[in-house]
């Protein structure tokens, strides 16, 4: 009896722990765990992104159904007070966001309605500031929406040079953030101001990357701007640190190793590298030679490239340092994905520091937006203007052309056709007055824009059209009756036979019908200068030159008296032809005779050949036709050197920089002085590489000073193994653009981790760091990496929500490099982790 009783208490105590357990699991199962907090939808040209956001790491199941094309999503454990029919979905391919009943009582189901079926791509993604974990649903559009680039109408005389705008980050990327601002915001702003300012250019035009707020894949981007057909790529980016004492601008372009990265990856792409290097690559398809065709060829498109960026970028620092202050005075060569393209040059500009407060708040007013927008146009437009690529308006107009002067042009109409200046336009071809002679060559100058098209000159025999009669009143002269009845006062006069401009009061004027829309051939007549009148006035009253009237009139001078009668040259008036040569007078100068003859000095004297401005009395001098110029080279301006002014000053005042100024110059310092003439570059001048002879006294740091460069840059260019240099020794300067590359150093008997540092002007904690070293200890034979000067060492602490992949992309790095430098087996991470990063 006992033993039944005993076991029957233990089986009811075995059967109250089994309910109570399944209570509990009951109850687990009935409360969510997870908070769903907001839902938003992102569409982009081509594919429309659904981001989740949630308090915990989301436990989801999806399917799929049709009839109407729908995606269900089943989000276990979760409970959530978002209003669905609240949220925005613009975009060609959702249709509508919704609840629907869920499997249980415990989960949530949200059902996305589509306009047409769609493969989804579904990821998480870890907690990250500003935003919680979160689930991503990308829905291709698929043949929805493609990418479709703009292309403006491109003008006769030549292409336009085109601008791809990327504004960076977007979307549910917010780049950089500030106290109040993100980056993606802010780029966007910068990028439109942009695409507005290059579109106003002629010979230019622009289109964005991303237009609105969601995100581009990186490698995305660079294929949208060759779809574009770019010419040129400028990233738009704003810089963000940990540290709100950083400040200050800067441009990025390719670094050699990111270019030789990526030529190899295009060169396993057969497909896109055909693509890429266009005719080339189907003439080399039957090649037996094909791989180094392929890499010589991609090798000359990214040397083009990084030059070409290198350029722009160099340019754009000097105009930003106009506007804002720099954080780097120099392009720095990035290893970035979107400046990877071969065969599309590209930089990227950070426009300052978004975690710096006093930048935030200027990066926020469109005042500064419109500083850097400007010097960014300025850097682009002023490398083209000087470089442009083929086929382009702007490589046209570099291309000189000529202009016959015909009857009735003067150098005021042609410069305001051609919106020329009448100044720029008289000195490019050396005028030494506005006269103009009827069939006279006139050059213009390049960057021209023709804002009157010329048209044919039109020859009208007088016919007897219809006409109104203006019976004269008080006050009024031919002028005002002209401009009452939308004609000329030659037209009224010729069509009138008035023997002059003066008229009667009640005197009847025929005004010629609307249909005489064209000049009549006017008969020559006889001009009676009056009081006040020059010769130029008189041209203009009659719609011809004032060298044409002194040609008619064989006038020696421009002088007149009141009363002198100036015979005024009909249309069908042949000017008589100006004499082959010109006996020089007492009294007469190079100037005088050019001026009498509608020449220019410049051409008088080398069409004769002579080698001074002086004359003698009785030498004869031959008069070069009107369109003859002479081919004066393009010469070098100097400067002299005034009270106050810097080598900086000097190069800010002429557009260029210190450093060209010296290599052009010779200088070994930056030191001028005043009355010293100083040499201005010209605009294609690139620096190369320079020799310096050593002097007494001097040491390698004080040559690389003069020399606006480093020790180490030094050393490393003329394979020094110390920095002991000697008298008369020759040290080759390297170009600014030139890169330190990593080198290798084999220990030697006696040498220590500081020894060796010490030789390469570097110190034993960055080559520990960047060798991986856990001691200072070395031995013989051992291979140790010198890093480039530019590289450093940077410890980061890993925070909550912080991944190897987001970690990297603030560093400008990979996760690869992270991973191995650090010897990580995998890219998990844990929040107090400290990771040693190593820039560039």
């Amino acid at each position: 009896m006992k033993l039944t009783t005993r076991f029957f208490m233990r089986l009811v105590f075995l059967s109250v722990l089994l309910i109570q357990g399944m209570l509990t699991v009951a109850m687990a199962t009935a409360v969510p765990t997870n908070q769903l907090n907001e839902v938003r939808t992102w569409p982009s040209p081509d594919n429309t992104r659904v981001v989740l956001e949630f308090l915990h790491k989301p436990s989801y199941k999806t399917h799929y159904l049709k009839y109407p094309d729908r995606l269900v999503i089943d989000l276990q454990s979760t409970s959530t007070d978002v209003n669905l029919t609240k949220i925005k979905h613009k975009g060609p391919l959702v249709n509508n966001l919704r609840e629907s009943a869920s499997i249980s009582k415990s989960s949530y189901r949200i059902v996305v309605d589509l306009n047409k079926a769609s493969q989804a791509k579904m990821f998480v993604l870890p907690k990250a500031k500003p935003y919680g974990h979160r689930l991503v649903i990308d829905l291709p559009h698929n043949q929805l929406s493609t990418i479709i680039v703009t292309k403006p109408k491109q003008p006769a005389q030549g292409r336009n040079i085109i601008i791809a705008i990327d504004a960076g980050h977007g979307g549910d990327d917010p780049g950089a953030s500030g106290r109040y601002s993100h980056e993606k915001k802010i780029t966007l702003q910068i990028a439109k101001r942009l695409l507005k300012k290059i579109n106003q250019q002629v010979g230019m035009s622009a289109f964005l990357i991303r237009e609105g707020d969601y995100f581009v894949g990186l490698h995305q981007r660079t294929a949208i701007a060759r779809k574009g057909e770019a010419d040129f790529l400028v990233s738009i980016h704003a810089d963000g640190f940990t540290s709100a004492r950083p400040r200050g601008a800067s441009v990025l372009v390719l670094s050699k190793r990111r270019a030789t990265t990526e030529q190899g990856r295009w060169m396993e792409n057969n497909e896109a590298h055909s693509e890429l290097i266009g005719g080339a690559g189907k003439m080399m398809q039957g090649s037996s030679n094909r791989p180094y065709l392929q890499k010589m060829v991609l090798d000359m498109s990214m040397g083009n490239s990084m030059a070409v960026g290198f350029k722009v970028g160099y340019r754009v620092v000097n105009e930003l340092k106009k506007v804002t202050p720099l954080h780097q005075a120099a392009p720095v060569h990035a290893s970035l994905a979107v400046l990877k393209s071969p065969d599309i040059p590209s930089i990227l500009v950070e426009a300052g520091f978004i975690t710096n407060r006093t930048e935030e708040k200027l990066l926020n007013q469109a005042s500064h937006q419109n500083k850097i927008t400007n010097a960014v146009f300025n850097g682009i437009y002023k490398h083209f203007i000087q470089s442009p690529p083929q086929n382009t308006l702007f490589a046209q107009k570099k291309r000189v052309i000529k202009h016959t002067v015909r009857s009735g042009e003067s150098l005021s109409i042609l410069s305001e056709r051609y919106s020329v200046s009448l100044s720029h336009l008289k000195a490019y071809n050396h005028l030494g007055s506005n006269s103009l002679l009827v069939d006279q060559v006139l050059n213009i100058p390049p960057n021209y824009k023709l804002a009157v098209t010329p048209e044919a000159p039109k020859q009208f025999l007088r016919t007897e059209p219809s006409a109104r009669v203006h019976r004269v009143r008080s006050g009024e002269s031919l002028s005002v009756i002209a401009e009452q009845y939308g004609t000329t006062t030659q037209t009224l006069k010729s069509f009138n036979n008035l023997p002059s401009m003066t008229l009667a009061i009640g005197q009847k004027v025929k005004i010629p019908s609307a249909d005489l829309d064209v000049p009549v051939v006017l008969a020559a007549s006889v001009h009676r200068v009056r009081g006040g009148e020059a010769l130029s006035v008189i041209a203009e009253q009659y719609g011809t030159t004032t060298q044409t009237l002194k040609s008619f009139n064989n006038l020696s001078s421009m002088t007149l008296a009141i009363g002198q009668k100036i015979k005024i040259p009909g249309d069908n008036e042949v000017i008589p032809v100006r004499p082959s040569s010109h006996k020089v007078s007492s009294g007469e100068s190079l100037s005088v005779i050019a001026e009498r003859y509608g020449v220019t000095s410049d051409n008088l004297k080398a069409y004769n050949k002579l080698n001074s401005s002086s004359l003698l009395i009785g030498q004869v001098l031959q008069i070069p036709r009107s369109d003859y110029v002479a081919s004066i080279p393009l010469v070098v301006r100097v400067h002299k050197v005034e009270a106050g002014e810097s080598l900086s000053v000097i190069a800010q005042r002429y557009d260029t920089s210190s450093i060209r100024l010296k290599a052009y110059n010779g200088l070994s310092s930056s030191t001028v002085f005043i009355g010293q003439q100083m040499k201005i570059p010209l605009p294609d001048y690139v620096i190369k590489e320079q020799l310096h002879k050593v002097k007494v006294g001097e040491s390698l740091s004080v040559i690389a000073q003069g020399y606006d460069t480093s020790s180490a840059r030094l050393k490393a260019y003329n394979g020094l193994s110390s920095s002991t240099v000697f008298i008369g020794q020759q040290i080759k300067i390297p170009a600014p653009d030139y890169v330190v590359k990593e080198q290798l150093h084999k220990v030697k008997a006696g040498e220590s981790l500081s020894v060796i540092a010490q030789r390469y002007d570097t110190t034993s904690a960055r080559l520990k760091a960047y060798n991986r070293l856990s001691s200072s200890i070395v031995f013989i034979g051992q291979n140790i990496k010198i890093p480039s000067p530019g590289y450093f060492i940077k410890e980061h602490k890993v925070r909550s929500g912080e991944s190897l992949s987001v970690i990297a992309s603030r560093y400008g790095t990979t996760s690869d490099v992270i991973k191995e430098f650090n010897k990580l087996s995998s890219t998990l991470l844990r929040v107090g982790q400290v990771l040693t990063i190593p820039v560039s």
